[in-house]
């Protein structure tokens, strides 16, 4: 601020005018000050509360509820495959995931015990009938009998680890496609018609320290292959991973 020197006259009439007009100008001067404060502090009060309000819209999540006929791809694996007369002909060892979201197979254990051991085959979703308990578990029933599965092909890997079965990819890392940040894909939702309709992934990239299981399509789960097996990625960026939902657990 810059300060002028007024001429001793005009300093004089000056403190003539003020011994004047009394108190009267003092106190309207001060009140003009605190009010002018006051604006100013409640307005800075309101803006915290604001960035407050907005940060905690920020981290709010929705919950997303399995739909009717969806379940975890782990609750299927390891299932009785129940046949026509309602004997276990088969176990779900796994699911071999179709490709660009077309139903996938059920890759099944014939013999064996207790699921160890035992020739390995597939069956398609469209030969099996899977339907859900009254908690939610998958249940597979098949009009086959024990017979009937010593015709089907021999499932076989290459031995490469190249994500294509569910138990694969659960459990594995997977890289966001634009950030050098990892999340954990914890499992797999599928329909009874075996499509996979979306991973559940752990909330390690969001920058909310969290246990919650995040839902994200499966449609943004790539698999890029490498020399030797194939690396996961979610084409998902840090900020969309802020709003996925979380999986409400039933």
């Amino acid at each position: 601020m810059k300060h002028y020197i007024a001429p001793i006259g005009a300093v004089a009439a000056i403190a003539l005018l003020a011994a004047c007009s009394g108190a009267d100008t003092n106190v309207d001067t001060a009140g003009v000050n605190d009010t002018t404060a006051h604006t100013e502090s409640t307005d800075m009060a309101d803006a915290t509360v604001d960035n407050t309000t907005m940060d905690e819209t920020e981290m709010a999540r929705a919950s997303y509820v399995m739909a009717a006929g969806e379940y975890e791809a782990s609750d299927l694996i390891g299932d009785n495959i129940i046949g026509a007369d309602g004997e276990k002909i088969a176990t779900v060892a796994d699911v071999l995931i179709g490709k660009d979201g077309a139903p996938g197979q059920i890759v099944f254990r014939d013999g064996g015990i207790l699921g160890v051991a035992g020739d390995l085959g597939t069956l398609p979703f469209s030969s099996v009938s899977v339907k859900l308990d009254a908690e939610g578990e998958p249940e597979v029933s098949a009009a086959l009998v024990d017979e009937s599965l010593e015709g089907v092909a021999e499932f076989k890997q290459d031995g490469l680890n190249d994500y294509s079965l569910a138990s694969e990819l659960i459990g594995s890392n997977a890289e966001l496609a634009v950030a050098d940040n990892y999340t954990r894909i914890t499992d797999l939702i599928m329909d009874t018609e075996g499509h996979v309709k979306h991973a559940v992934v752990t909330d390690g990239v969001s920058g909310v320290a969290s246990d919650e299981r995040l839902v994200v399509d499966f449609g943004a789960i790539t698999v890029v292959q490498g020399d030797s097996e194939g690396e996961v990625m979610i084409n998902k960026t840090p900020e969309q991973m802020k709003t996925a939902p979380v999986l409400h657990d039933m």
